[in-house]
């Protein structure tokens, strides 16, 4: 049962997602599809190939990862401010960042062989493979992505166990680097959506006029909230949504299909769609802990922390309990590069259980 779980998930995710689009951009439907298509058969053959040749591959994949990202900052098409997509034939386009974090995740794996103390070599060693497609992404801008891929690099730093020197480093180059975000990289809109999320109160001229930008900054949160709350418990219907229909909610098909999907399938669709994230993330969880090779746990662990962090932020933000950011969900979200990448990271997580050996006598399957 073990080897088709994923598989099931997969296609019960792609039914909802199908259906959502449908009903809300039905002329994005057929891309979709075929997103869809091929993501199931980049998923069919990275389960099929053993994980070691995966590691093998892992040097070029990243490299391949890190001129796609430097081709894009001096070529790339800029589409709503950001030089993100490589624009393919018929229409089509990918979006290399999405792959960020399996690649990197691979690559990084591949000169893990097994648990040990850092050394400040392969501390550093370790930082730079993680910063370079990080700066990359956010050159472009896309902060959202470099929030997910750094959040899921983590497991790397500190699934291997730091001297107080080096945790204390971190920990400054951390600080700082937030410090430097803040001044030097966010836009004005991106700062102006955290203070709304914050509820700051100011008292001078200036703020009043800013406060007008403020509450605009906070309008998606509050619409999407009214799409998850009109919902009530078994929803509008499938088409029969009126914030998603009406455009009242932006981004109904990325950002806000939370959102979109809540308002026409209720409570009770709600809760299906998390029953299945939470069944994928216990289940890669599970693995990564019964698995005896370092090297298909930590990789395993990097893919948890990736999924985990996109679902949490992105119904947070549908919620209003989070700050708005460019950030999907998984599967669910329209966009064909974002499907194909978390097939493929799922695909190389099929190919470690095919050979799973666990240290436990039981299991849940």
């Amino acid at each position: 049962m073990r080897k088709y779980f994923l598989l099931g998930i997969l296609f019960l995710f792609t039914v909802l997602s199908l259906t959502t689009i449908r009903s809300i951009v039905p002329e994005l439907l057929y891309k979709q599809g075929i997103s869809f298509i091929l993501a199931f058969m980049v998923f069919l053959v990275a389960w099929n190939l053993p994980f070691e040749l995966h590691l093998s591959l892992s040097k070029w994949l990243y490299f391949g990862l890190i001129f796609l990202l430097f081709f894009l900052l001096l070529y790339g098409k800029i589409t709503r401010g950001i030089s993100a997509w490589l624009v393919l034939p018929f229409g089509f386009k990918f979006q290399p960042s999405q792959l960020a974090v399996p690649v990197t995740a691979l690559y990084l794996s591949s000169f893990f062989g097994k648990e040990r103390n850092f050394t400040w070599f392969l501390l550093i060693k370790t930082l730079f493979i993680i910063a370079l497609p990080a700066i990359l992404i956010l050159l472009e801008p896309d902060f959202g992505t470099v929030l997910v891929f750094a959040a899921s690099m983590m497991v790397f730093l500190f699934f291997n166990r730091l001297n107080w020197q080096q945790f204390l480093s971190l920990f400054l180059l951390g600080f700082l680097g937030l410090l430097s975000l803040w001044f030097f990289v966010f836009k004005d809109y991106q700062k102006q959506r955290l203070m709304s999320f914050l509820h700051l109160q100011r008292t001078s001229v200036v703020a009043i006029k800013e406060s007008t930008k403020e509450s605009n900054s906070a309008y998606n949160a509050r619409q999407a909230l009214i799409a998850v709350g009109s919902g009530k418990f078994f929803g509008r219907g499938i088409g029969q949504g009126v914030q998603s229909h009406l455009r009242f909610l932006p981004e109904r098909q990325t950002d806000f299909i939370f959102a979109s999907f809540s308002e026409e399938w209720g409570f009770v669709g709600a809760f299906f769609l998390l029953t299945l994230y939470f069944l994928l993330l216990f289940f890669l969880l599970y693995v990564a802990h019964g698995i005896e090779d370092f090297q298909k746990r930590i990789y395993l662990l990097a893919i948890f922390l990736m999924f985990l962090v996109q679902i949490f932020i992105n119904i947070g933000m549908n919620l209003a309990i989070l700050p708005i950011t460019g950030i999907t969900l998984p599967f669910l979200s329209y966009g064909g590069s974002s499907v194909i990448s978390l097939f493929f990271a799922l695909g190389v997580a099929a190919s470690i259980i095919n050979n799973f050996r666990k240290k436990a006598l039981h299991s849940f399957y």
